[in-house]
């Protein structure tokens, strides 16, 4: 199957930044495999984030939730990204003041194993519109 993601073009608002920050992960992990990742990778990304006061909850690379923030996933994303092939299909978005909620199944493949899962992510921005706080909820479902 493959990744099966609206292009960000077709939304507005806070949720149009909520696909774009997607793709700009899809493009880090896809650069990842190929390079150490560069200030300029981030660029794109960093542009829709605080990365000041930006924290991720949930689980990352173990089975327990982890509190983090951007230096931290910067680092996570590039050990991620070099080995796992990431895949996504659209399930459904909500926005409201302040909120993206983004429902998604998510496909991870490492060392030859899918990682299938239902994730549900609360996307928190500023009142700059900028996101400054990731909630991440994941319900694993098989591996294939």
């Amino acid at each position: 199957m493959a990744n099966e993601m609206p292009h960000s073009s077709q939304f507005t608002g806070l949720t149009q930044k909520v696909i774009a920050y997607s793709e700009a992960f899809s493009a880090l992990v896809e650069t990842a495999k190929q390079r150490a990742l560069t200030d300029a990778d981030w660029a794109p990304i960093e542009e829709l984030v605080d990365v000041d006061a930006w924290e991720r909850q949930g689980m990352f690379l173990g089975p327990q939730a982890e509190t983090f923030g951007w230096a931290t996933y910067k680092s996570y994303i590039s050990q991620y990204g070099a080995g796992t092939t990431w895949e996504g299909t659209l399930r459904r978005v909500t926005e409201t003041p302040g909120l993206v909620v983004l429902e998604l199944e998510e496909r991870n493949t490492h060392g030859g194993v899918m990682d299938v899962s239902n994730t549900v992510t609360i996307y928190e921005f500023n009142e700059a519109g900028k996101l400054r706080h990731l909630d991440v909820y994941i319900m694993p479902l098989e591996k294939r």
